[in-house]
């Protein structure tokens, strides 16, 4: 019965529609698409977990990063995906229009993208904003941030990672805005929307609501998203009740759409 409700929690996950591919695919899929916008990779070790990193360097006061989604979720076959890394590189791809002479870097979810190691689908179901993973990537965040000696940054998110973007929010002094594409902004509501299992080994957004509420956000989403509804992100703007946070309907778009060519837009008019 669990594994029923937990079929349905996260059947609305962006990858399902594109079927199971194979890991080592995936893998290369983004890892061509780095190298042809150079991006280096790396793999950095978190207290907890292997989490892998695409990056340009520009020596800039200013970072902005990326945050990927929660990947592969469910397979075609309908069951909890062996792997999470995710069919279409979204995070990459944002970054890849991004031409700003900033440093860049793309912070996947842990397991994404790295091969040889025994995950827990724990961290891509019901724990997809666990602690541990959250501190991880704020660890990873830090490591860059001493190793590239940037001052202030801006947040990047695509659909699971808006919500690492607002659980990290509160960790980060130095954080300037949030922008964030068919976003799942909370997720409690996400799941009652639609009548699904609760994310109930993840955190909970509204914990830092007094300092998320501070912070400039602009959030992307798509009229034809039947996954990250344009409701839902009325919703978030209401519960933390802030003038700060703007949600900006894209007409046409659902949650697989061409979110780069949205950010590209928005590039051209930071010139």
């Amino acid at each position: 019965m669990y594994l029923k409700r937990l079929k349905k929690a996260v059947v609305f996950t962006a990858f399902f529609l594109f079927g199971c591919i194979s890991d080592q695919l995936r893998i290369n899929k983004a890892f061509d698409l780095a190298t042809q916008n150079n991006y280096q990779p790396a793999v950095i070790n978190s207290s907890q977990f292997p989490i892998q990193i695409f990056y340009q360097e520009h020596n800039s006061k200013h970072a902005v990063i990326y945050l990927e989604g929660d990947g592969l979720v469910i397979n075609k076959y309908g069951n909890v995906a062996l792997n999470s890394t995710p069919t279409d590189p979204m995070a990459i791809r944002l970054a890849s229009v991004d031409k700003r002479p900033l440093t860049k870097i793309v912070i996947n979810r842990p397991y994404q993208y790295v091969k040889g190691v025994n995950p827990n689908s724990k961290y891509w179901t019901t724990a997809r904003y666990a602690p541990e993973i959250i501190q991880s990537i704020l660890e990873v965040i830090k490591i860059c941030q001493q190793q590239y000696h940037f001052e202030t940054i801006e947040l990047i998110a695509y659909s699971g990672g808006a919500t690492v973007a607002l659980l990290i929010a509160p960790h980060l002094k130095n954080l300037e805005k949030i922008i964030s594409f068919a976003g799942n902004l909370d997720h409690k509501s996400w799941t009652n929307y639609h009548h699904t299992e609760p994310l109930f080994e993840s955190l909970d957004i509204m914990q830092g609501k007094a300092t998320i509420r501070k912070i400039r956000q602009i959030h992307f989403l798509g009229t034809s998203d039947a996954n990250t509804t344009i409701d839902l992100g009325m919703t978030y703007k209401q519960q933390i009740n802030s003038d700060n946070i703007s949600i900006i309907p894209i007409d046409g778009f659902d949650h697989d759409s061409n979110w780069p060519s949205v950010w590209q837009e928005q590039l051209v008019k930071l010139k």
